[in-house]
């Protein structure tokens, strides 16, 4: 049986092709020719050239197929990019869709995020029926919102969608990066100061490893958070930290000046919005954020354990080491953790 993985030169959708490997699968990614691929070196898989936004592609990567993953999209907070984030993120998915029905695939996981969901506290945190509750007009959660939305109202007999909502991923094989340009920050010794909110960290594997059994076990039409460990900022960046080797974090960033980048960025981010991406209100008020989440329905009904997040941060530095992003001499200290 065939399995087509959209996305496998992300971070997520590289760890869960070397997942899939490794199990013995040779699936089928579906990749553009300019993609970069070093996240997938060494593995044995089936190439189909093509992209989300052309149907004619996807018809052909999901021939034979009766299974799907779709890990592709993008990730911005700008709002210069909300067309792009729509129409990937959005309309992207509607093409997978589409083409996943017209092919006779059986079940398909739709990689979400938890921006999707709505945020709680450390003592409460958010699960998979919280309502939606961030403040503001944040393009990424409105694009993650109308991809999820319309993939599970999508699930029938014929074609049984399911939802992973990973937490803020971690690990190797982040190629552009995405998530791992924070670890890159940190280790380089470019973040003296921590935001006052907190986030849910995953590790990367944790994550493939969570799709799958929602593959395998998941309840059609159902979305299961993966998440990991619920951390402060100033928990997450000072263990980045300490396995970079380098100083962690000291000073509280002032909310105030957060509020006054942001609204800077989203007035002159328009001259350049890759050197404004994270200069911006829709991402910055998101750092004052306890924006935390609960996996226990996945832990219930799938048998899913995460690991301590260190894993992933300790793997992930590793491997931008390994290319190059991180000086090879650059003494990195790991510590202990549970297996």
């Amino acid at each position: 049986m065939t399995t087509l993985l959209t996305g496998a030169t992300g971070l997520v959708g590289a760890n869960l092709a070397h997942l899939l490997c490794s199990q013995g699968e040779k699936p089928r990614l579906l990749v553009r020719e300019r993609s970069d691929r070093r996240g997938l070196r060494g593995l044995a898989y089936e190439v189909a050239p093509g992209d989300i936004l052309d149907p004619v592609s996807l018809r052909e990567a999901m021939r034979g197929v009766k299974h799907v993953y779709h890990a592709a999209g993008t990730v911005r907070f700008d709002p210069f990019s909300r067309q792009d984030l729509s129409r990937i993120n959005g309309e992207g998915t509607r093409n997978v869709l589409h083409a996943a029905r017209e092919a006779g695939v059986r079940r398909l996981v739709l990689v979400s995020s938890v921006a999707a969901v709505g945020h709680g506290t450390l003592d409460r945190p958010a699960d998979e029926s919280t309502p939606y509750n961030y403040a503001g007009d944040n393009p990424y959660h409105h694009s993650k919102r109308e991809a999820e939305q319309l993939a599970l109202a999508s699930s029938d007999a014929r074609l049984q969608v399911l939802c992973g909502n990973p937490g803020y991923v971690v690990g190797p094989y982040d190629v552009r990066p995405s998530s791992g340009e924070l670890l890159l920050y940190v280790a380089r010794g470019l973040v003296p100061a921590y935001p006052s909110g907190g986030i849910n960290v995953v590790n990367a594997s944790d994550v493939a490893q969570g799709l799958r059994l929602i593959m395998a076990k998941g309840e059609p039409g159902t979305r299961y958070i993966l998440g990991g460990e619920n951390l402060t900022y100033r928990e997450f960046l000072t263990v980045i930290a300490e396995e970079a080797g380098v100083k962690p974090p000291f000073l509280p960033m002032p909310g105030l000046a957060l509020q006054g980048a942001g609204k800077l960025g989203d007035v002159v981010g328009r001259l350049s919005p890759e050197l404004f991406k994270f200069v911006n209100t829709a991402f910055l008020q998101a750092l004052t954020l306890p924006a935390y989440q609960s996996s226990g329905r996945a832990l219930r009904e799938l048998g899913y354990r995460p690991r301590p997040v260190r894993h992933g941060i300790r793997e992930a530095l590793r491997w931008f080491q390994e290319e190059g992003m991180l000086p090879r001499d650059q003494p990195l200290t790991p510590r202990g953790v549970v297996p």
